[in-house]
């Protein structure tokens, strides 16, 4: 298989396996070598037991019901340390069912940590950008008048809370 560029190839000869510098190396080869499955599948699970494994945490892949919904090309091979911790953090999280709000200084990290983890995860995703003309009518329902009726059309945090999906509000 192709290693990314920059990285080496570990070659441990089978006469050396019994060398305890050599099991070293060989653990270490499998500590710092990306899983496969984890950019195999970029995120969209199709098969009924796929599974998502970072760093000893462990969720089952759902397929989605809105496969448009679920970003596509936000993960990089192989992502930095600092981003699989936090996304090993974010998978502890969700195994747990617990929310999660990323805060941190200016910047998109906490936009694309989002992304890249439903890009994982096979998670849809809802996004609202924040600014200072963002009103409530814009976060809850918007009321629209069409054929002289009156509609209340849910919003995206709205349709995130309702059908389960994430909720990234930038700004």
């Amino acid at each position: 298989r192709m290693l990314p560029r920059g990285w080496r190839r570990l070659a441990v000869h089978r006469s050396m396996s019994g060398d305890p510098s050599a099991r070293r190396i060989i653990q270490l080869r499998r500590l710092l070598t990306p899983s496969v499955s984890l950019f195999k599948t970029s995120g969209l699970s199709t098969q009924p037991d796929e599974w998502l494994s970072i760093g000893g945490v462990r969720i089952k892949l759902e397929p989605p019901k809105h496969p448009e919904l679920v970003p596509r090309l936000y993960v990089k091979t192989p992502p930095s340390q600092t981003v699989l911790r936090h996304l090993q953090w974010m998978l502890q999280k969700d195994a747990l069912g617990q929310d999660m709000f990323l805060i941190g200084p200016p910047g998109s990290l906490r936009r694309r940590l989002a992304l890249n983890f439903c890009e994982l995860t096979g998670r849809e995703l809802e996004y609202i950008a924040l600014s200072r003309d963002t009103t409530e009518t814009d976060l809850k329902q918007r009321r629209e008048i069409a054929g002289g009726t009156v509609r209340y059309l849910d919003q995206c945090s709205v349709r995130a809370a309702l059908e389960g999906r994430g909720l990234v509000l930038d700004g």
